[in-house]
């Protein structure tokens, strides 16, 4: 089969090798689509694992089951999840998945942007979903990076006309709005770069510069973006007693200074949310028809492009790239 490998953030390659061979537990799917995730675009972030296969929002087709295998069939499709909690543990039954040890150390084989991919029986049991037929490729890719959406905005108790911020309007920060929009919310979106924000207005009425919200305060805001001043603009915009949602990490060693005193007297609520849980996913499958997450896929590219399709997904005007997992070649 053909993989692509990571070797830093600007050198991703197809390699050829056997395809794994799948325990009496495991699981084998043939991948069909999967999307470049943000957070593969963390320069810092991959090249702290590579060498590694990335990719992690697939959809594909069980094509071989183990033989104690009961929960899949040959040929059902499916969303797979690249971790699985226990389920049993202090923080499982607390609802913290993230920092459940079984979900830290599961995997899948090689990863997303392969062709075949081993899922392991602690993750097929727990979080690989069947997709219904009423469901495209290209939406059932996107169910985990919109169950992070869904996890978010769980975390951060939006309710009802609860008027939410958010900033950055890359893909991550469409469907965190939409899915406040889902949870009742009354949403607004800004952006630093004039392509995100002339992309986001297809499909949101408020979304804007920084100037067009001025001195305006909100319920809730989101930050999308692992950037200093976007975190500095959300306490700036956020109401006395309201939260903010740190939706992704800085790089390290990057510090930032807080008026904590600030923070304290009006009484900000921080809340940091990372990756989603089982619930989130199954949440995110049950609306996914709603969102449609495959209205901001901008491109699309062949497993033969990756690097291309990497290249692209750097660029403003790009939301959401595919990479169609299919009769790949590997280039010499």
């Amino acid at each position: 089969m053909i993989r692509a490998v990571l070797y830093s953030h600007n050198d991703i390659r197809l390699v050829e090798g056997e395809i794994p061979k799948i325990g009496e537990n495991d699981i084998l799917v043939r991948a069909l689509k999967c999307g470049i995730c943000t957070g593969e675009l963390m320069d810092w972030y991959v090249d702290l694992k590579a060498p590694y296969t990335p990719g992690h929002e697939i959809v594909g087709v069980v094509h071989e089951v183990g033989e104690k295998v009961k929960n899949f069939k040959v040929g059902e499709r499916v969303v797979v999840h690249h971790h699985a909690p226990c389920m049993v543990c202090d923080y499982c039954i607390k609802g913290d998945y993230v920092h459940c040890e079984t979900w830290r150390k599961s995997k899948i084989f090689p990863g997303g942007f392969s062709e075949f991919v081993l899922v392991p029986e602690e993750i097929h049991r727990v979080d690989v979903l069947k997709v219904p037929e009423e469901i495209s490729d290209d939406d059932a890719a996107l169910v985990e990076p919109l169950a992070t959406s869904v996890k978010a905005i769980r975390r951060a108790n939006i309710g009802v006309g609860e008027r939410v911020l958010g900033i950055g309007l890359g893909f991550m920060g469409l469907l965190n709005l939409e899915v406040a929009k889902i949870f009742g919310a009354e949403v607004f979106g800004v952006d630093v770069l004039q392509e995100r924000i002339n992309l986001a207005k297809k499909f949101f009425e408020n979304v804007g510069s920084y100037e067009d919200i001025k001195d305006n305060k909100f319920d809730v805001v989101i930050v999308a973006p692992g950037n200093k001043d976007a975190i500095i603009s959300a306490l700036r915009h956020v109401r006395n007693g309201g939260r903010v949602v740190l939706f992704a990490p800085l790089p390290p060693n990057s510090p930032i200074e807080l008026d904590i005193n600030d923070i304290y007297f009006r009484e900000i609520t921080l809340i940091p949310s990372y990756s989603a849980g089982p619930d989130d996913m199954r949440i995110s499958l049950s609306i996914i028809n709603r969102v449609l997450p495959s209205r901001f896929i901008t491109h699309r590219v062949k497993l033969n492009n990756i690097a291309e399709g990497f290249e692209i997904a750097r660029k403003p005007e790009t939301l959401k790239v595919m990479v169609e997992i299919s009769q790949a070649v590997p280039t010499l």
